[in-house]
């Protein structure tokens, strides 16, 4: 069944949306939507966009509400945002946040918010949409630790997001350990449940919280994680070494 709503992913990784390299979280990514199966999608790879940081100037606020100074691609894609039924975002674990090219497309959807405070239903601080209306949004994030706490302060960022633009969160795609992705047939389950988590979504409008746990799960405690990867990674480095200049 094909999924009728706009769907808008913001893919944060990097490396993702080039041929030549390799983004495990855009796998990730990809594997969902397939599961979502959307009629309307447009991927949107900030990092490859003219995207500057917010530079506070105020201007959206108090000399053209709703609308920026700063004159670049984000224009179009604030539209795109604001236009979406579904919006996803996609980043690996960057310093336990967000990678760069997504926050400053968060950042810079700070021109959609009213300047006047108002109180949310748990009696915090917030500013709220100009315009408002029905939207549901969806983490995909990667980690090269094997833990799943690594993830606490990136779900928790989706949430407060969530609360403050007035989305819906319709589920969290949190995969650890993610070197093992370019291990073959490491990760086969894990690929299964995310495209199950993707088929959930586009029936029922939210990713259950057992599916949600099963994809989550540590594989490995983390000193198996070390002896097995960091091989791997010595490889790599011993590969690219070059020789110092004599």
């Amino acid at each position: 069944m094909t999924f009728s709503k706009k769907v808008v992913a913001i893919s944060g990784s990097p490396r993702s949306g080039f041929p030549n390299k390799k983004s495990f979280t855009e796998k990730i990514l990809n594997l969902l939507l397939e599961g979502i199966n959307p009629a309307d999608l447009k991927i949107f790879y900030p990092h490859k966009m003219n995207i500057n940081y917010c530079t506070a100037c105020m201007s959206c606020w108090f000399k053209t509400p709703g609308k920026c100074a700063v004159k670049d691609d984000m224009q179009f894609l604030k539209q795109e945002i604001e236009d979406a039924d579904v919006i996803i975002l996609a980043s690996p674990v960057y310093v336990y946040g967000f990678s760069a090219p997504v926050k400053a497309v968060l950042d810079r959807c700070f021109s959609m918010f009213d300047p006047f405070i108002i109180s949310d239903e748990e009696g915090h601080c917030r500013h709220k949409r100009f315009k408002p209306r029905e939207q549901t949004a969806l983490l995909v994030s990667t980690c090269g630790f094997s833990e799943r706490d690594n993830f606490d302060q990136i779900s928790n960022h989706f949430r407060i997001i969530c609360n403050s633009f007035a989305w819906a969160a319709g589920g969290e795609i949190l995969v650890p350990a993610s070197a093992l992705g370019f291990m073959r047939d490491a990760y086969l389950e894990k690929y299964e449940l995310v495209k199950k988590a993707g088929e959930e979504f586009a029936s029922n409008g939210l990713i259950s919280f057992e599916t949600m746990q099963k994809i989550s799960e540590e594989t490995m405690t983390p000193a198996e994680y070390q002896e097995l990867v960091n091989p791997f990674f010595k490889k790599l480095m011993d590969r690219n070494s070059v020789e110092p200049n004599t």
